[in-house]
């Protein structure tokens, strides 16, 4: 959709509509697969999603560590206060670009309004790895938080295609009788590798940064992803697992989002299956909005993050 053909709603701050004109569709999936264009690819999302941590505009610390054998970045603020909580975060980028520190103007202003410090994940991207290799990292990530003698609770953060992989590992946990974490929280979710959400449909055009054609391009990600595998495993798209026992979780989704419909069927799967889940959609806001912290629209969102950290 032409930048000119984006029609706006009353209600979206000033700063939105400047931020909403600006965007740029990203690459499409058959650049992102091509060996000869994926580097010019990646290199452009990054730059992009890096330009946003201009924009944060409080003290932090971002410093390299090596968790169970796998690259992570801890954040750090001036406001952390609470010990007793530890952020996993599981960056989005499509598997095939971002990165815990290229991201990091996502878990930044949650850090920095709940007073709780993350660790990030830096999970190998595609081609170089597969499924499971990313669920794989993830976990043992997570199993050594567990066992690092902090006696801290683990909430997990995953965005976009992070919500996937960070979603499926609970589904391990579960089964494995892993200590669960305190909670979870879901922002702009992709959980459908078959593209079956409705929004696919009707939202698409509508958001600046993503394009569905009918859910074609998410099956095609999906299947590049885990090849071989059915697109309704729950291990790859984990809308279709059984979520009895899962913690309190909190989506966030923008309303121009062709992932809307992901985050509405997870939330009423979660809730059919006796989880506390809680779904917050926000008005005329795009894919991955929270990285843009100088909206209005985007501290109202991490504020309603770090309120539900909060009262864990």
């Amino acid at each position: 959709m032409a930048l000119a053909a984006r029609r706006l709603g009353k209600a979206i701050s000033d700063t939105a509509r400047a931020h909403i004109a600006g965007l740029r569709t990203y690459p499409t999936l058959d650049t992102w697969m091509n060996p000869l264009t994926r580097g010019l690819a990646r290199h452009f999302a990054n730059q992009e999603w890096l330009k946003a941590l201009d924009e944060i505009d409080f003290p932090y610390r971002m410093s390299d560590d090596e968790i169970a054998g796998v690259s992570c970045v801890r954040y750090e603020t001036q406001t952390a206060r609470r010990d007793d909580l530890v952020l996993l975060y599981v960056h989005g980028g499509g598997l095939v670009s971002g990165s815990p520190r290229v991201n990091a103007s996502m878990i930044l202003p949650t850090c920095h309004l709940s007073g709780v410090d993350a660790v990030g994940v830096d999970y190998t991207l595609l081609p170089e790895a597969r499924f499971p290799t990313q669920i794989d990292q993830v976990d043992s990530v997570y199993r050594s938080l567990l066992n690092d003698g902090s006696q801290r609770r683990v909430v997990i953060f995953g965005d976009s295609i992070g919500g996937a992989i960070a979603t499926a590992a609970m589904l391990r946990w579960r089964d494995e009788g892993v200590k669960i974490p305190a909670a979870a929280i879901l922002v702009s979710p992709a959980l459908d590798g078959a593209g079956a959400s409705d929004t696919h449909y009707t939202l698409d055009g509508h958001d600046p940064l993503i394009r569905s054609n009918g859910g074609r391009n998410c099956r095609k990600l999906f299947s590049y992803y885990a090849p071989g595998e059915k697109l309704n495993n729950p291990m790859v798209s984990p809308i279709y697992g059984n979520f009895e026992g899962f913690p309190p979780m909190l989506a966030h989704v923008g309303l121009r989002e062709v992932l809307l419909g992901d985050a509405a069927r997870f939330t009423q799967a979660a809730r059919r299956a006796g989880a506390d889940a809680t779904l917050r959609v926000y008005d005329g806001m795009f894919h991955l909005f929270h990285m843009h912290w100088s909206l209005a629209e985007t501290r109202e969102a991490h504020a309603d993050i770090a309120e539900f950290i909060k009262s864990l």
